[in-house]
């Protein structure tokens, strides 16, 4: 089964896509295993992602980035619409509903009217997954 995209910046660099997870006006911290070929590498360390699991990253020169694109992926969760935000270590999609307190809870969200609705569900429980790319800089 394909892995689903979620929504973020990611950094086109060398031919290859990387999330990026964070940065400054002088470089770009690239999730990226300590095995991935890097060679404008100059710091390389893990960031917390829930407890107990780390996310790797290496930071590169920002002029060493080819581009940055902005991710935007919804989806349909029990047929309503849904923002797919982020994915946890067990591979669970972090999801934001904004909608009717009722349906909320029946999708078994959290949340409330006026900050909208989130949750972690399985992959499989969404579908009609839509990605949109927007080049940026």
């Amino acid at each position: 089964m394909m892995e689903i995209p979620v929504s973020g910046a990611i950094a086109e660099y060398r031919g290859q896509r990387f999330q990026i997870s964070f940065s400054t006006n002088e470089w770009v911290a690239l999730q990226a295993g300590p095995d991935a070929d890097i060679p404008d590498a100059f710091a390389r360390g893990e960031s917390p992602a829930g407890q107990g699991h780390y996310k790797p990253w290496a930071k590169v020169p920002r002029s060493a980035i080819d581009g940055v694109i902005s991710v935007n992926v919804s989806g349909s969760l029990g047929g309503q619409p849904v923002s797919l935000t982020g994915r946890l270590s067990d591979g669970r999609i972090r999801v934001e509903f904004i909608g009717h307190p009722t349906v909320a809870r029946q999708l078994g969200l959290i949340g409330d009217q006026y900050m909208g609705w989130t949750g972690v569900v399985d992959p499989d429980q969404l579908t009609d997954i839509r990605v949109e790319e927007t080049g940026r800089e």
